[in-house]
C-alpha cells in the first residue's frame, strides 16, 4: 500500500474539502481524487461521501484515517533512526598492520571520505579481529587474518615479498648467515602456520634472526645501519627509498635456493552486521592497485 495516499486520505479527512487538501498538499484536485479513489479500490469500501462543498467519512473511512495517522507516524519514526544511524557514521576509526597505516597512509589520504577525521590503530593479527568485534574499529585491513565467525573477510588483492637489506650488504654472504630483524609479536590462532607478522614461512625455511622489534620502522632503520635484512612488501621500497639519502636505500637480496616467490593475500575486514558502505569500497579499490605498480 502506497504510503502518499495515506497521507493524502489523512489530510483530506482533517481539511474536509478535497480542494484545500489539495492545496495543502500542492496537488492537483483530480489527482487527490484519483488517489482517493484508488486507495478505496485496494481496501475494497467507501472511505468519504460528498457533502454539500465538502465531504464526509464513512465509518470505515474514519476508522481507515485513525490508523493511517498510526501507520505515517512509525514511518517517519523509521525515517528518523536512517537520519540518526547516517549521524553516527563520524570518523572512521581503522585498524592495519603498520605496513598500511605508515606506507600506504599517503594513499589512503586521497580518498575523500578519509580526509576530514579518522583514526588508525596498528594491530596485531586477533587484536584486530578483537577491535571490530568489541566495535573499537569499523574496518580491519590485515594480510594473516584469524576467522572469527561474527566477521567477512575480502581478499582485495596480493602483494609481493622478499628480502631487503642496506644496499651492498649481505651480497656475498651465504643465506643462513644472513642475520634477519623480526616483528617480536608471536602470532597464534592463524591457519597459515606463519610463525612470524613478517609472513615468512619459518615451518619451511629457517633463517638466523638478530633482532626482534615491535615496529616497523624499527626494522627499517636497522636495515638502514646495515645490520640486518628484512622480509617486506616489495611496495613499500621505492616509498622508502624515494624519502632516504641514496647511502641509506634498501635493496632486494635473493630468497634462498629453490624457493619460490613469495606472496601475502591482503584481506579487508569488517562486521557481519555493517553494509559494505563507500568507505569499505573506495578503501578495497585502493588496496587492488597494489598489484598494478
Amino acid at each position: 500500500m502506497d504510503t502518499n495516499r495515506l497521507k493524502y486520505f489523512c489530510t483530506v479527512s482533517k481539511t474536509g474539502n478535497l480542494r484545500k487538501a489539495s492545496e495543502i498538499l500542492n496537488i492537483s484536485p483530480a489527482a487527490l481524487s484519483k488517489s482517493i479513489k484508488l486507495l478505496e479500490k485496494e481496501i475494497g469500501q467507501t472511505l468519504l461521501i460528498p457533502s454539500g462543498r465538502g465531504i464526509i467519512l464513512t465509518d470505515i473511512g474514519n476508522k481507515v484515517a485513525k490508523e493511517s495517522e498510526s501507520i505515517l507516524k512509525q514511518v517517519s519514526q523509521i525515517g528518523q533512526f536512517q537520519v540518526e544511524e547516517k549521524n553516527k557514521e563520524g570518523p572512521l576509526k581503522l585498524g592495519a598492520f603498520e605496513v598500511f597505516s605508515t606506507y600506504f597512509l599517503k594513499n589512503f589520504l586521497k580518498l575523500k571520505c578519509l580526509k576530514k577525521s579518522f583514526t588508525i590503530y596498528d594491530l596485531v593479527p586477533g587484536q584486530m579481529e578483537q577491535a571490530l568485534i568489541e566495535r573499537h574499529i569499523d574496518i580491519g585491513i590485515t594480510y594473516i587474518p584469524v576467522p572469527m565467525p561474527e566477521l567477512d573477510y575480502f581478499k582485495v588483492t596480493s602483494i609481493e615479498m622478499g628480502i631487503f637489506a642496506k644496499a651492498k650488504k649481505f651480497k656475498k654472504t651465504p643465506f643462513n648467515e644472513i642475520p634477519f630483524v623480526i616483528p617480536v609479536n608471536p602470532l597464534s590462532g592463524s591457519p597459515t602456520k606463519v610463525q612470524g607478522l613478517d609472513g615468512w614461512p619459518d615451518h619451511k625455511v629457517n633463517r638466523k634472526i638478530q633482532y626482534k622489534v615491535s615496529l616497523l620502522e624499527s626494522a627499517m632503520e636497522i636495515c638502514r645501519q646495515g645490520l640486518a635484512a628484512a622480509h617486506l612488501p616489495k611496495f613499500i621500497i621505492p616509498l622508502h627509498n624515494n624519502h632516504t639519502l641514496p647511502e641509506n636505500h634498501l635493496k632486494p637480496l635473493p630468497f634462498p635456493p629453490n624457493f619460490k616467490k613469495q606472496f601475502q593475500d591482503v584481506y579487508v575486514i569488517k562486521r557481519k552486521s555493517d553494509q559494505k558502505d563507500e568507505r569499505f569500497l573506495k578503501i578495497c579499490k585502493l588496496l587492488n592497485e597494489l598489484n598494478q605498480k
